[in-house]
């Protein structure tokens, strides 16, 4: 039963990011950049986008840096810290964010119009838990 579900999840992730990625090469973006620009939106230092998307710091160096180059963030120096760096996402990284969202959240649309509200309240609520940290809850007792 577990790895039917790792697969079923593994072939939604896959068919999500088939769907996605030809709209995403027509904005100019790769598949991982709308994530890393929504997490700069959020946070603005590198090391929480790190944190963040659980990728490591050196693939995320480069991929700011190409961002950087893209014009769709810009790096300045911490005011409050000279040693850290910060980037904002540009006027045109906001737009491509905004265009990029849309795309992957009607990819989604699609699927979940598929189950009944409840259903779908109850799988947002059963993916919140399994995505936490193993040791961030207590095992839920059965009902």
């Amino acid at each position: 039963m577990t790895w039917g579900i790792l697969t079923h999840l593994w072939k939604l992730t896959r068919e999500l990011r088939e769907e996605v990625t030809p709209h995403l090469e027509r904005l100019g973006l790769a598949p991982t950049d709308p994530w890393l620009l929504a997490e700069i939106e959020r946070h603005r230092y590198p090391t929480e986008a790190v944190r963040a998307m659980q990728i490591p710091a050196p693939t995320v160096s480069q991929m700011l840096r190409r961002l950087e180059q893209a014009g769709l963030v810009t790096r300045s120096l911490d005011p409050t810290d000279l040693r850290r760096y910060r980037f904002e996402l540009t006027e045109r990284g906001r737009f491509l964010l905004e265009e990029s969202r849309k795309h992957i959240l009607q990819a989604m649309e699609r699927r979940l119009n598929r189950l009944a509200p409840g259903e779908r309240r109850r799988f947002a609520e059963w993916l919140e838990v399994l995505a936490q940290p193993e040791d961030a809850q207590a095992p839920r007792e059965q009902p």
